[in-house]
């Protein structure tokens, strides 16, 4: 891996997160077609990206570039919660002069997790455990946010689809689909299960994507909690209910990253 390059990379990630976050936080124009609820929800957004996910990607970059493994999952998990961000703001907002950079950080997020996962080598990463070690509680880990948010979103659904309606949400969004439901739906949820199978199976892959994912969670969770508060402060929700069960959820996943890089051999050494 060309390290001056792969940070440069990030640091330029970073310029167009921050860049993303400041337009939205202050240019009153950029979310003028959206609903109150999903300008709330949108700038909150900006909000945790700015604050919280730029600073991340950055320090989990250098403490991975100095050899720190725990910081290769923290690093692959922020990647994956950039692309996850980006395909919503690509594709549920309306057409804003940001479009561009929405693609550009959307495309250049991809690129750095693809490069950052073949540089290290899954079967490398699998070398990092102690494998003698159970990996009973991450499976369970894994299976259960997978079905809690799989009875949840369902929840939100097939009753629509029963009453030939659409899902309340939308009438607060102003959206045709729910971006998160697709997203979740499709590629999130089941890969927590692939995940969960691959690590019972003691699969190199099990052992790259079950901290990775957890960060995610930690992440995405936060900025949930983050993005409800927000709307409750402009008046757009009353419960804060929601949030505390995110940043519960964030609290878990905390833990079970803790837990589970203990099996790591050496925190600390050449991966790259």
């Amino acid at each position: 891996m060309n390290k001056k390059i792969f940070l440069l990379l990030i640091i330029l990630l970073s310029v167009f997160v921050a860049v993303v976050s400041l337009g939205g936080i202050f240019i009153p124009e950029m979310y003028v077609r959206e609903t109150g609820d999903w300008q709330a929800q949108s700038i909150g957004q900006d909000l945790f990206d700015l604050f919280l996910g730029v600073p991340m990607l950055l320090l989990s970059a250098l403490f991975f570039l100095r050899g720190s493994r725990s910081a290769f999952f923290i690093l692959t998990g922020i990647l994956i919660f950039f692309i996850y961000t980006f395909i919503i703001y690509t594709l549920g907002l309306h057409f804003n002069r940001f479009f561009l950079l929405y693609c550009f950080t959307l495309g250049l997020s991809c690129y750095l997790l693809i490069y950052l996962l073949w540089q290290t080598g899954s079967e490398n990463v699998r070398s990092w455990f102690i494998l003698q070690r159970s990996v009973l509680m991450p499976v369970l880990y894994l299976m259960f946010f997978a079905l809690l948010f799989c009875v949840l979103w369902l929840s939100e659904i097939v009753p629509a689809l029963l009453n030939g309606v659409a899902p309340s949400v939308l009438d607060q969004t102003g959206l045709l689909t729910n971006p998160v439901h697709v997203l979740d739906l499709s590629f999130l949820l089941p890969g927590f299960m692939i995940t969960a199978y691959l690590l019972q199976k003691r699969h190199s892959l099990g052992y790259v994507f079950t901290p990775a994912i957890m960060t995610f969670s930690i992440v995405m969770t936060l900025s949930i909690a983050t993005l409800i508060v927000y709307e409750i402060s402009k008046g757009y929700a009353t419960d804060y209910t929601p949030a505390i069960a995110m940043t519960v959820f964030a609290m878990v996943s905390i833990v079970m990253f803790k837990y589970f890089t203990r099996k790591l051999k050496d925190n600390i050494s050449k991966i790259i």
